[in-house]
């Protein structure tokens, strides 16, 4: 004990002093330390992956390339690329063996390079060490121990149970880290059980380490696991099962057969990890982890070595970290030989780039730090089972156990017996749930409920009721689980359980409490059913309302938990008698109750949004109450259309009893990116009749697609119009200046096009000059670059005609498709941001707003977020250029 304050006492006098802005690059740094632009985002697009070469020269990687960086002048900035390889697929990890071998993991190959001739070109095809999983979660990087073996770390979804070198090693699950022979001839598997880690590295001790990935959609519930940063364990499941990005269901870290984490850190993406093996940086950070972290644009550093199980405290900074709108997502991270650090930055088209971080006052004569020795073993191919659960006869003599023990075992002994009863009965069901909430809390099989078993269930019931009782949060925890799966029937048990939920409970353990009393086969009375109804509805305040946030499947989750209450007892009766129900965070509770409860939520929450029509609501309050009679919900309709964010849900509500009145709303509605408004829009106007007014003609002739609009058009006109074209000309010819409105601000207007085209000889362009005008113009960067905004042209000549295809260039926002429409973010201090979404957290958003640029936007600090109906590709482009240009880039653009 007092080893362990001496520890905690030391780590919380480490706190860690504020970082320094560094305002030109948008950064906040550890003090101390220095950090410079090593390459721009033109040198460094969109990087994927960065290791270092055996002369320290920077090696970086995205989508289409692996090239070297090279600083010449020595100035500190990089002024040299070398392309090494021209990768399709980009690499997601790579490793010099020496100058002329270079392992590389792209689109799931586990790949070797040669350079034959010295002349630091690489063979163009490789040697295919392997076939695993590619992908975001597939394998990634790469490293060599002391010893010159090679270890290759993969995700969830890297295959490696298929993969015939994985064959010998049953039931392996999730990512795992593997081990292969200096030659690369024999491959062990160390250990699995891991999600998604991007990355490891070894410390001086020969401990390994890396940073795994949460499951964000599952944050809040019970069974969600945050960031955490391992020292993997050898022959050790970590805990993750399953594969996908969808579905979580970690194993507890204080579950026996899982492996507790040196920190847990929260939500995030986990990529680079980097053992600080060297001197030149304090003491502190001498063999300390730094990790990045993709989504929040953050580099953290934890010294983790010495620790001793039970007797560690590691002490976690944010070393750096972005400021306000810069794009700043770390992808990788590397310690070079004088001791300085290189990041890059880069993926899913982020703003890409590499920084170069010193100390400013480095120690004299730095040197590195010696790689351990690593004493992994790993698994025995042909052993048992990884996870071997106990046999069904077995499963007595553990209950046994626990029955006898519970009085006098340690908690750890107690605990373990818990959950080896729990596997021995058939363990969590991941594969066939009766529902996605309850995948933690049955069991994988039947068996125990046969008659034959009968002695076997009692005494496990008894045992783990038992338990409820203990002191302990998280033997409670178990106990509780176990006597879910087990479907207990005792009143005690649903009454201990019920208890666990207090004012002051945690909402993930309110959360899994009431899963537990969902799997409860006793029927509830009236108060407890009221309790756990009133329980339900005060979650909301408990997590404060961001389980309702984009990406979170929190709510159809504790849908499914009270529709099991439900059949227990009469909870869809009391949640409708609360006066708790009817908040904006409730109405996905409501819009899931059976009828004839959800038409009485209904009329709650329409009384309660008449009173407060201000009070936060979203669109799904239009779809719950648009079941009541519409002439009593149209007023209410109209006052919450005046919302910007529920205007297109109100509209198509109002559009089934279209009043005059109403126009405006409709006409509006027309520019709106959600399909369903527009058309119900459209419906709406037919049958109020078009008006051949300004505002009317103006909305009808800015529909993205004008086949909707082309027949109230043409009752205006009073002939069938059978396109846009002609319709264009309906306009020109009978309201000119509402047609020259449409190009008031258009350059490209002032020039006749139509002649310029029809003077095109299509077929006698130059190539070659063509693809100058296409760079000279911008086009590259938004088209043929890694990090794309605009649309593949690959084959578009084949697509649209010459004609066509040069005035959609013409005309850009003419017919914007959806999947490249950008969003416009207003902010809380008045600035506005328009791009194309990158990257959609819960907490916030990366934005492209141009090729090679991007912001990062926290999501409190966005007021307003709405669709762009235009197109970013700017007007004009082909101003200037004669009808033997447009040949020549229509050349270039058939060669695509």
């Amino acid at each position: 004990m007092q080893i362990r304050l001496l520890i905690a006492l030391a780590s919380v006098s480490q706190a860690p002093a504020e970082l320094v802005p560094v305002n030109d690059l948008g950064l906040r740094i550890a003090p101390g330390f220095e950090i410079t632009h090593y390459a721009d985002s033109i040198i460094a697009p969109d990087v994927y992956s960065m290791t270092l070469d055996p002369s320290g020269s920077v090696v970086i990687s995205s989508r289409g390339y692996i090239k070297r960086l090279t600083d010449k002048d020595g100035d500190g900035v990089a002024d040299t690329e070398t392309i090494l390889i021209k990768s399709s697929a980009g690499a997601m990890g790579m490793l010099f063996l020496d100058e002329r071998t270079l392992l590389t993991t792209e689109g799931g190959y586990f790949n070797r390079y040669i350079d034959k001739n010295g002349d630091g070109k690489f063979d163009s095809k490789p040697f295919r060490i392997g076939k695993f999983g590619g992908g975001e979660h597939g394998i990634h990087a790469i490293r060599k121990d002391s010893q010159g073996r090679i270890y290759l770390i993969g995700g969830n979804d890297s295959k490696f149970a298929g993969h015939q070198d994985m064959k010998g090693y049953s039931q392996l699950e999730g990512g795992a880290l593997i081990r292969y022979s200096s030659n690369l001839s024999d491959s062990t598997l160390l250990c699995h059980g891991l999600r998604n880690p991007y990355d490891f590295d070894f410390n001086s001790e020969g401990q390994i380490f890396t940073y795994d990935s949460d499951c964000e959609r599952e944050f809040f519930l019970p069974w969600y696991s945050p960031t955490r940063l391992y020292r993997l364990e050898d022959g050790a499941h970590h805990g993750w099962r399953l594969s996908g990005w969808k579905r979580g269901w970690k194993r507890p870290d204080y579950y026996y057969d899982s492996v507790k984490p040196v920190v847990n850190i929260g939500r995030g993406s986990p990529t680079g990890v980097a053992v600080y093996r060297h001197t030149a940086f304090p003491e502190h950070y001498h063999d300390a982890v730094f990790y990045c972290d993709w989504t929040f644009g953050k580099v953290y550093v934890t010294q983790a070595t010495g620790l001793i199980e039970e007797v560690g405290f590691p002490v976690t900074d944010t070393f750096l970290e972005s400021s306000g709108t810069n794009g700043f997502a770390p992808s990788d991270i590397e310690v070079g030989s004088d001791g300085s650090i290189f990041l890059s930055v880069g993926g899913r088209g982020t703003t890409g780039s590499v920084y170069h971080i010193k100390h400013k006052d480095p120690r004299p004569e730095a040197e590195p730090i010696r790689m351990g020795k690593v004493i992994f073993k790993g698994f025995q191919k042909g052993s048992e089972k990884l996870n071997s659960g106990l046999k069904s006869e077995e499963a007595m003599i553990v209950a046994r156990h626990l029955d006898s023990t519970l009085l006098h075992a340690p908690i750890e002994d107690r605990m373990r017996s818990l959950r080896l009863l729990m596997k021995a009965l058939g363990d969590w069901n991941l594969k066939s749930p009766s529902k996605e909430s309850f995948t933690g809390y049955e069991l994988s099989t039947d068996e125990i409920f046969n008659k034959e078993h009968n002695d076997l269930l009692v005494m496990a019931r008894n045992s783990s009721r038992a338990l409820l009782h203990s002191l302990n949060l998280d033997e409670r925890r178990e106990s509780a689980r176990l006597i879910a799966m087990l479907r207990d029937s005792h009143p005690i048990s649903s009454s201990r359980i019920l208890s666990f939920i207090t004012k002051d409970s945690r909402p993930e353990e309110d959360f899994h409490f009431l899963a537990c009393l969902a799997r409860l086969s006793s029927s509830l009375d009236s108060d407890s059913a009221k309790q756990i109804s009133e329980s339900i509805l005060h979650l909301d305040s408990k997590v404060q309302g961001k389980q309702v946030r984009s990406k979170q499947t929190y709510i159809d989750r504790l849908n499914e938990v009270i529709a099991g209450l439900a059949e227990r007892g009469s909870i869809f009766e009391h949640m409708c008698k609360s006066p708790f129900l009817a908040r904006p965070n409730h109405v996905g509770i409501a819009a899931a109750f059976p009828e004839p409860f959800r038409s009485r939520a209904a009329e709650v929450f329409f009384l309660a949004a008449l009173k407060e029509s201000k009070n936060g609501w979203r669109a799904d309050l239009i779809t719950l109450i648009s079941a009541l009679d519409l002439t009593r919900s149209v007023p209410l309709f109209r006052v919450l259309a005046e919302n910007p964010s529920l205007r297109a849900a109100a509209v198509i509500q109002l559009s089934k009893e279209p009043a005059e009145k109403d126009r405006h709303l409709f006409l509006a509605a027309l520019n709106y990116s959600d399909q369903s408004a527009v058309s119900s829009s459209i419906e709406a106007l037919a049958v109020l009749g078009p008006r051949a007014e300004p505002e009317e003609l103006i909305a009808l002739f800015g529909v993205s697609d004008m086949r909707l609009s082309l027949p109230l058009i043409s009752r205006l006109a009073g002939k069938k119009l059978e396109d846009r074209s002609e319709a264009t000309k309906w306009l020109a010819k009978n309201y000119p200046l509402i047609s020259s409105s449409f190009r008031t601000d258009n350059p490209s207007s002032k020039v006749n096009w139509n002649a310029l085209l029809s003077d095109v000889d299509w077929t006698i362009g130059n190539l070659k000059k063509g693809e100058k005008i296409f760079a000279e113009r911008a086009c590259v960067s938004c088209h043929l670059s890694a990090n794309a905004l605009g649309p593949d042209l690959a084959g578009i000549s084949k697509r649209l005609s010459p004609i066509d295809l040069f005035r959609s260039i013409i005309a850009p926002n003419a017919n914007v498709p959806p999947a490249y429409r950008a969003t416009v973010f207003t902010m809380n201090d008045g600035a506005k941001h328009i791009g194309r979404i990158a990257f959609n957290s819960a907490d916030g958003v990366i934005v492209r707003t141009g090729s090679g640029r991007t912001v990062r936007l926290n999501e409190p600090d966005i007021i307003e977020q709405k669709d762009w109906s235009n197109s970013l590709m700017p007007e004009g482009l082909l101003l200037g250029l004669g009808a033997g240009q447009l040949a020549d880039l229509y050349a270039y653009l058939k060669t695509l």
